[in-house]
């Protein structure tokens, strides 16, 4: 069975895109070139960036949006950051400070007599002393 494994591939069936002398040459320098093309690049690009980027990271807004882009963010964390603490938020501001300050205000030992005293007036206001 010694066709099973032939020792070499005949030409004809040899893949060509695979071979080396398939390309032509002028092809063979492009990635030492587009390499070094980017390295030049990337140094130089870094220089002018640099203040750049020292500007953006001191700035409040810049400095909160690079810490939140290059932190993991895990889906909990993306679910407590930006949906739960807004409703706690909202359920703080909302219910307890402006619900239940209100009617503790109202109704506290101070807001009791003042709100009976008022409510007293206006009855009397009511009673024009006729019969």
């Amino acid at each position: 069975n010694s066709r099973a494994n032939p020792p070499s591939v005949p030409p004809k069936n040899e893949i060509l895109a695979e071979s080396e002398f398939a390309a032509p040459t002028i092809t063979e320098p492009i990635p030492i070139l587009s390499s070094t093309l980017g390295a030049f690049v990337a140094y130089n690009v870094n220089l002018v960036a640099d203040q750049f980027q020292r500007a953006f990271e001191t700035s409040t807004s810049g400095n909160r949006l690079h810490c939140s882009l290059n932190k993991r963010w895990f889906p909990d964390q993306v679910f407590n950051d930006f949906i739960a603490c807004q409703i706690v938020r909202f359920g703080y501001e909302v219910s307890f400070e402006a619900s239940d300050k209100g009617a503790i205000e109202i109704l506290g030992p101070c807001g009791i007599s003042y709100t009976f005293l008022q409510l007293a007036k206006r009855m009397s206001q009511l009673q024009s002393g006729f019969v």
